[in-house]
């Protein structure tokens, strides 16, 4: 369920950038200049944070934590940070399991705790309860119980163990690495491939990994509104690449004029 509530935070932060970068495109002179070369005039990240606030929107940058906000009450002593580490441990191939143990919690709290959290993420029209829940899966190695929480069973992968840890370094220090990744994600379901196999067959890395690798970036609005096309860039080459290998492509995407 989150995935859904994630893709469309993630879909509404996409489209009101794009927006802005087009509406502060049409008011410039130089009418040449292309979104992807967008540079430090603008302050998109203001720019976002004002667009999001006249719409009724918390962003990453705007979310609030009020002690007194019944939106964010822990739910059986489950606070969202808990939540939030524990999805996040989840997603690396820990089964609840692991976490509910490790939590001191029995496994029907959790799954109460779930629904409940859930919940209040889904009917949040401001979208800042998924805002702080987003924040802290990707402090999920701060987190005081789970921080060091490993897969029982890992997902198997004929990827090094090195290597992925290599691939997990290199998407939190390279913006265009993570970017990339990320339209190959939305390639390869869109050529009917299950992106989250294809991560653990090609990268060694889960959905979950991934994601928390590049919350510095989907925090930082100047960086999407300066990767957004790039990122459909990638997206357009990994989709011909997928469409090839399963025979979908057409019979002139494979004659080289």
């Amino acid at each position: 369920m989150f995935k859904k509530l994630f893709k469309s935070l993630k879909d509404n932060v996409e489209d009101l950038s794009k927006d802005l970068i087009n509406d502060h495109l049409h008011a410039t002179t130089n009418k040449t200049q292309q979104p992807h070369e967008f540079q430090g005039g603008i302050d998109m990240q203001k720019v976002f944070e004002n667009g999001a606030a006249s719409v009724g929107m918390k962003t990453p940058g705007s979310f609030t934590e009020d002690p007194n906000d019944p939106t964010l009450q822990p739910v059986h002593g489950i606070t969202l940070f808990d939540y939030a580490a524990g999805a996040s441990k989840i997603g690396e191939g820990c089964s609840p399991n692991q976490v509910c143990e490790r939590l001191g919690i029995e496994r029907p709290i959790w799954d109460e705790a779930k629904t409940i959290w859930n919940n209040r993420m889904r009917d949040d029209r401001t979208y800042n309860v998924v805002n702080v829940y987003t924040h802290y899966f990707g402090k999920v190695k701060e987190h005081p119980i789970l921080a060091d929480l490993v897969p029982d069973q890992a997902p198997a992968t004929d990827v090094p163990e090195g290597v992925a840890k290599e691939n997990l370094a290199r998407l939190a220090s390279d913006k265009h690495y993570f970017f990339e990744i990320q339209g190959a994600l939305e390639a390869a379901y869109a050529n009917g491939i299950d992106g989250a196999q294809w991560l653990i067959d090609e990268l060694g890395l889960t959905v979950s990994q991934v994601n928390g690798a590049g919350t510095q970036y989907m925090n930082d609005f100047n960086t999407i509104a300066q990767m957004i096309h790039y990122q459909e860039q990638k997206k357009a080459e990994y989709g011909q690449q997928f469409a090839k290998q399963n025979g979908t492509s057409g019979i002139a995407d494979d004659i080289e004029f």
